[in-house]
C-alpha cells in the first residue's frame, strides 16, 4: 500500500518538475525571441536612417511675400516678409498676424505690445476676419491716441493687403469682445471705419 502511494507521489512530483521545466523553457524561449525582434528592429531602424538621409531642399518658388504695415513712431512702415508659400487664405492671415506681432526688422517697436500671442482666427459669413489675441495685446500697450490708431490700422492693413475676400477685421481678446483697447477707440465694432479716420 505504501509503495503504491510513494509511486503515485513520485509520478506527481515528476509531472510537476516536468511542467516547471517546460514553463521555464517557454519563458526563456519567449525572452530570446522577443529580444531578437526588439534589437533587430532597433538596429534596422538605425541602419535605415544612416543609409537614407532626409533631403530638405527649398526652392525660391516655395516662398511668397507678405505685405506688413508696422506702426513706427508717428507713421506706418511698410515691409515685405518672405515666408513659405501657403495656399489657404486663413493660413495666410495667420502668418500675416504672426509677422505683424514680431514687429519691424531692426527696430524695437514701442507700439506693438510685447508678448502678444495669436490665439485663434476665423472668417465669418459676413466676410469679417475675427482675430483672437492674448490679453498682453491690451495689458502691455503703452501709448497715446496716435499709437493706438497706428497699432490698429497697421494690423488692419496687414490683413486686407494679403488676404483675399476679407472686407473687415475685428479684434477680440481671449475669446471675448472688449469695449476698447487703449481707451481711445472702440473694439466692439470691426476696424474699417475706425482706421479710415485721418490723423494730422
Amino acid at each position: 500500500m505504501e509503495n503504491k502511494e510513494q509511486i503515485k507521489k513520485g509520478k506527481v512530483m515528476n509531472i510537476r518538475k516536468l511542467t516547471g521545466l517546460l514553463l521555464l523553457a517557454a519563458v526563456f524561449l519567449a525572452g530570446v525571441i522577443g529580444g531578437y525582434l526588439y534589437f533587430s528592429k532597433f538596429f534596422y531602424k538605425e541602419r535605415t536612417i544612416d543609409k537614407e538621409p532626409v533631403q530638405t531642399s527649398i526652392n525660391v518658388d516655395d516662398f511668397f511675400s507678405l505685405r506688413i504695415y508696422y506702426p513706427v513712431y508717428d507713421h506706418l512702415q511698410f515691409e515685405e516678409r518672405r515666408i513659405l508659400k501657403r495656399s489657404v487664405q486663413i493660413a495666410i492671415a495667420e502668418a500675416a498676424v504672426e509677422e505683424y506681432l514680431k514687429g519691424p526688422a531692426g527696430i524695437t517697436s514701442q507700439i506693438i505690445p510685447k508678448e502678444t500671442k495669436l490665439l485663434d482666427l476665423y472668417k465669418g459669413v459676413d466676410k469679417i476676419l475675427y482675430i483672437d489675441l492674448s490679453e498682453e495685446f491690451r495689458r502691455n500697450f503703452q501709448g497715446d491716441v496716435l499709437a493706438e490708431f497706428l497699432l490698429l490700422k497697421g494690423l488692419y492693413e496687414s490683413i486686407i493687403s494679403n488676404v483675399e475676400d476679407v472686407q473687415d477685421v475685428k479684434v477680440i481678446i481671449e475669446g471675448r469682445e472688449i469695449e476698447t483697447h487703449g481707451g481711445h477707440f472702440y473694439l466692439l465694432y470691426p476696424l474699417k471705419d475706425t482706421v479710415s479716420l485721418e490723423f494730422k
